[in-house]
């Protein structure tokens, strides 16, 4: 059954709402996929490394599904690992509300960052009743939500389109779309009603990406994965020299250790 588009996404993405929402659910879907295979390779006990795939999957398979639409923009929020898409008026902002299907207009953001402050000021203002002693705060409180780096060019006008959905390391189980301000608590005061995102039963694979882990035929090299399966190695000894013995010098039983040259932070230039 098809969802029919509401007024307010026509009026943001204009001819390419469709377009956007069934790139939404695919990359949702792309990211479930990719995150249970990552947890099935990890064999762990824990859903740590589900968990971490899918927040990065979250915003990279958006971006793989979305970024050929014409007029689509990828902005890099400061000091943010990831980029967002920008297409039309609309900004959109995946994020995981749930792990269990539950009411989409009771979800609270997952945390009040400084990425989030600064994401919500492209979103309605909340409904907010100033207290006679908390003036101060306030004030300070949006002096610090000013949008840096990529957001700092987002154009005006343009709206927070929240992406937000429910999965677990089970299944995906909805997704929704909508704009809603930052209340009191982390609470969502959502001014559209969060309109349902279709969630495709297939997965695809840009770029040949796989969406499982195949199992791989053993190569010469790893026929001896146990350390008793190897050949023996071989061990030279030397006899210490005459002089060494007259001057009683102690034997050298292990190699002088190599200082390390290398800096810390070698690795991320």
């Amino acid at each position: 059954m098809s969802v029919p588009l509401s007024p307010w996404v026509a009026e943001v993405f204009g001819k390419q709402a469709l377009a956007i929402r069934v790139g939404l659910g695919q990359a949702l879907r792309n990211m479930q996929a990719n995150a249970l295979a990552a947890h099935e390779q990890a064999e762990s006990r824990t859903n740590h490394t589900y968990g971490s795939a899918r927040w990065q999957g979250q915003f990279e398979r958006l971006q793989e599904e979305l970024q050929d639409l014409p007029g689509a923009t990828p902005v890099k929020p400061y000091n943010f690992p990831f980029e967002l898409m920008l297409i039309g008026k609309g900004l959109l902002y995946p994020f995981q509300y749930s792990k269990t299907a539950s009411d989409v207009r009771t979800a609270r953001i997952p945390s009040e960052s400084q990425l989030v402050k600064e994401l919500f000021t492209f979103a309605p203002a909340p409904a907010h009743t100033q207290g006679a002693f908390d003036f101060d705060d306030f004030i300070e409180g949006t002096m610090s939500a000013e949008p840096r780096g990529g957001l700092a060019n987002v154009p005006s006008g343009t709206h927070l389109i929240l992406v937000p959905f429910a999965c677990n390391v089970s299944e995906l189980l909805e997704a929704h779309w909508g704009i809603a301000a930052l209340g009191e608590g982390r609470r969502l005061q959502w001014t559209t009603d969060p309109e349902l995102i279709p969630l495709p039963a297939t997965v695809t694979s840009p770029g040949q990406r796989l969406a499982s882990v195949p199992s791989q035929p053993a190569s010469p090299a790893a026929e001896h994965s146990r350390f008793d399966h190897g050949t023996e190695p071989a061990l030279t000894l030397s006899s210490r020299a005459d002089a060494d013995r007259e001057r009683d010098v102690t034997p050298l039983t292990e190699a002088e250790p190599v200082e390390d040259q290398a800096g810390e932070d070698d690795a991320t230039h």
